[in-house]
């Protein structure tokens, strides 16, 4: 396990191997590699130690059918690529809100709690707060 997550000469090159496996856009790679690295490492470790977790992004259109590929039971993070436009603060938010309702399986921290209350205080937390308009 410890393996996986060991920072190497040049950074967490296994978190760079593990994040090649989903063939993200390449302006938002290096925005969620950004987000898994700022993630606690018991976080971190719920995903990458996750066979079925799955990370992907689709260009939205009018025309646009996005298959994606998700092992059940299993957990997937699907993002826009429109993400791209935004400024950064955004779109690691976006990232970390997401990532934070797969960690949750789309609960609350607490029975109760509303969902996407639980997931911005979580992305809070790992220090990515919603920004503000």
């Amino acid at each position: 396990m410890a393996a996986i997550l060991s920072p190497g000469r040049k950074g967490y090159p296994m978190i760079e191997t593990w994040l090649e496996r989903f063939n993200l856009d390449e302006i938002l790679r290096p925005h969620v590699h950004a987000v898994i690295l700022a993630l606690p490492r018991a976080v971190q470790e719920d995903f990458v130690l996750d066979p079925s977790f799955t990370l992907y992004d689709f260009e939205p259109g009018p025309l646009a059918v996005a298959q994606v590929p998700v092992t059940l039971p299993g957990r997937c993070v699907v993002l826009k690529r429109t993400l791209r436009k935004r400024p950064v603060e955004f779109i690691r938010y976006v990232i970390a809100h997401e990532l934070a309702h797969s960690h949750l399986r789309n609960r609350g921290r607490i029975p109760g709690e509303d969902p996407e209350h639980a997931a911005d205080s979580l992305a809070a937390s790992w220090g990515f707060p919603r920004p503000v308009r």
